[in-house]
This record gives C-alpha cells, structure tokens and sequence, in this order.
C-alpha cells in the first residue's frame, strides 16, 4: 500500500471509531440500568453529556492545533477518549459513569479539528481532490454509525466491560495510527518551498469575490456550521418520529420495517457520499441539490405512513443528506486556504454543527406531538426556504468558499504555497486514482 493510501486509511479508521461511540452504548442500555443503578435521568444524561461534552471541547481543540501539532493533539485527544472508555467499562455507580462519558465525549471533541487539519494535511501533501477525501470521510463516518450497534449486539455475549475495554485497546492503537497517518506541519514540503507561484496565479489570488476575505473565517465557519447543524437537526429529529411514524402505519409490530428503513437510507448516504466524493462540483451547487433533496423526501413522507412509501421517501432524503454532509465539511476544509486559524475554524464549526445533534429530538418530538405529519412538512418547507435564499445569494455573488472547482480561495492560496492544503486538489480534481 502506498505511504498516502496507508495514511489516509489509518485516519478513516479514526473516523469510524469516533461515529461508532455515537451508537454503540445503545444496546447495553439495560446493563448501565442493573450494574450502575442508573434510572431514566441517568440514562438520558449518559447520552446527552457525552454530545455535549464533545461539542463543546471542539473549539478547544481547534484552539491547540493551531498552537501545537495536529498529528500529537489528535494522538492526546483519543487517549483521553480511550481512558474515557475504559471507565465506562469499569464505572458501577451512576457518579463514575457520568464522568466517565463525559471523558469520553471530551476526547472525541478534542480530536475532531485535529482530524480536518490532518485530511486537509493530506489532500495537499498526496495531491487529493478535498472533493474526494470528503467522499471517503463520509462513507466512513455511515460506517462508524452502522458497525457501533452491529459490533455491540454481536458482542453482547463477552458484556458491556469486555467490550468496552477492548474498544479502550483500540482507540489507543488508533491514536498511536494517527501520529502516522497526519504529516506533521512544522515546515513545509520541499517541493512547496521550492516552487515559487507562477505570476499567473496573481489575478486569481486577488479576485475579491472569489471567497471569503483571511479575516472573516469565521464568518464562513459559522454559515457551514449553521449548514451542518440544520443537516443534523433534520436527521437526529427524524430519528425519534420515524418509528412512532412507522408503528401508526403498521398492523402489527413495526421493527422490522423500522430496521430495514433506516439500514437502507443510510445505505444510500454512505453511497452516495463515496460516489459524489469523485466528482468536484461547486459547493452552491452541492448544497443546492442537497437542499433540494431534502425538500422533496421530507415532504413525501408526510403524505403517508405506509412502509413502502417512507422507505423510499428515506432514501430521496438520505441523499440529500449526504450532500448537504459533504457540502459542509468540502467548505470547512478548502476554508483554510483562507486563514492560518484553520484549528479555530474547525473547532467553531465543530460546535455550532453539534448543536443539531442536540435541538433535533427536541424539535421533532414537540412537533410530532401536536400533529404526526407537521414535523416533515415543517422541516421540509424550511428546506425549500433555505433553498430559496441560497439561490437569491448566488445571484449576487459566490456564496461558499470553493464555489469554485478552479477558483476562489482554493486558487488564491495556491499563490501562497505551503499554506493551502487544498490548492493541489481542487486543480487536480480530474485525475481519477486521487493519488
């Protein structure tokens, strides 16, 4: 395997390892109930500390990789998350079990900016479209949410503590792979120093409305964060009101209609994230098609409950899901061609995304409670709005970082040499191996 290949797969696999802490609890909710004494408020606390904790260590960790080294804050951040781990496994009182989590949620926080500098590390070391790499993280995010209640139930036999220590064991392997898989970034590439930018590039470098201007990166952090946030929010409320939903349809027991609605949509996401990864269209566009999407499948399912229709309803708005996914985290990575504060603009949008993982069940349950179709109409229309407002925008200007495959910021950086981890890949977005 080569040296770009094996980096990128020992970063994906961190990847999968942190979206599978997400749903791998699940399943041993009933032993968290007998071994620690948690009750229903500790359960729910369990869950909602984690998200929280996470989301509010990102901007930290942005913070440290712009004052230190991605590959060494990634490597801290997921011991800690390994520590946090082995904890839970050993937590038997309600107290060690909060706190463990909230360790753990700590750690996979910390470590989330140190995983978009080290990709955008990636894609300008080994020329790699962010196009693609952000194809590959997705996929590899579906997977870590699909493998988390697969690995949990299949290991139900060994226990929550064999299974949880042995997680421990691997997410400190992983930290010690991801050492290895982030170029450390205390000097340039030889080549980037010896390459001088060609005077050509000097127009496009300085075209002011090709993107967002070095001091307002947090202006675009916010806008895809905000993106980001209402992609989650839709799907984390979709979550809880999709299988009371299905059950209202349904004439007997609905779980198995339940489990193959939401296996097949997120088998669509996942696909649809690694085929649109191969391919480097303009964020507008992107976001365009995914709001669009949305729309459309958010819509439908009000118009029935019937499995067979909100199945394929699902799937219509699982693809807008995952383009609005790339959308957001395509702008967040080809941002630092923008700004040197890439850690801050990660850690931001870190946070402001997570908050949907947080609103959305909220949201959708106090919808659902005062009509069962009013939640997919509701987040539909709002859909639309948006689509609606991103199209008067882009009628003005170019409305994302990267709106352009060849222009833009991307361009711009490229001007600038070592500093624009996407400059090689947006300009070389055609070749078809991503070497």
């Amino acid at each position: 395997m080569k040296p770009g290949r094996r980096r990128i797969a020992l970063l994906l696999a961190a990847v999968v390892s942190v979206n599978a802490s997400y749903t791998v609890m699940i399943p041993f909710v009933p032993d968290l109930e007998d071994r620690a004494g948690a009750g229903p408020v500790v359960v729910a606390l369990t869950f909602a500390l984690f998200a929280g904790a996470k989301a509010l260590a990102q901007p930290v960790g942005g913070w440290w990789v712009d004052r230190w080294r991605a590959d060494r804050v990634a490597m801290l951040s997921m011991l800690t998350a390994a520590a946090g781990i082995a904890l839970t496994a050993l937590a038997r009182d309600s107290a060690t079990l909060l706190t463990a989590r909230v360790v753990w949620g700590i750690g996979e926080g910390l470590v989330s900016p140190a995983l978009y500098a080290g990709m955008t590390a990636l894609c300008r070391q080994h020329e790699i479209p962010t196009s693609r790499m952000m194809g590959n993280f997705g996929s590899a995010a579906v997977a870590g949410f699909l493998l988390g209640p697969l690995i949990a139930g299949a290991a139900v036999p060994v226990g929550l503590t064999g299974l949880f220590l042995a997680g421990a064991v691997i997410t400190a392997a992983t930290a010690v792979g991801l050492v290895l898989a982030i170029p450390g970034q205390q000097a340039p590439q030889p080549e980037e120093e010896a390459e001088p930018a060609p005077a050509a590039d000097a127009p496009e470098a300085d075209a002011p409305a090709a993107g967002p201007a070095p001091t307002r990166w947090w202006v675009w952090a916010l806008l895809l964060g905000g993106l980001d946030m209402f992609t989650f929010l839709v799907y984390s409320a979709l979550e809880p009101l999709l299988p009371e939903y299905l059950s209202s349809g349904a004439d007997s027991s609905a779980r198995t209609v339940i489990s193959a609605v939401f296996v097949a949509g997120l088998a669509v996401s996942g696909l649809a994230m690694w085929l649109l990864g191969r391919f480097t269209l303009p964020l507008r566009t992107l976001a365009a098609t995914g709001l669009g999407f949305t729309a459309v499948g958010l819509c439908a399912m009000a118009a029935t409950a019937h499995f067979v229709a909100v199945g394929l309803s699902f799937m219509v708005y699982m693809f807008g899901y995952a383009t609005l996914f790339l959308t957001a985290r395509r702008g967040i990575v080809e941002l630092k061609a923008a700004t040197s504060d890439d850690g801050k603009a990660f850690g931001l949008f870190g946070l402001v995304s997570d908050l949907g993982n947080v609103l959305g069940p909220l949201l959708g349950v106090a919808l659902y409670a005062v009509n069962h179709r009013l939640p997919f109409l509701l987040l539909g229309a709002v859909s639309g709005l948006v689509l609606l407002a991103l199209a008067a925008v882009a009628r003005r200007r170019t409305g994302l970082p990267g709106a352009a495959a060849t222009s833009g910021p991307v361009a711009g950086a490229k001007a600038r040499g070592a500093d624009a981890p996407a400059a090689v890949p947006a300009t070389t977005a055609a070749e078809p191996d991503g070497r």
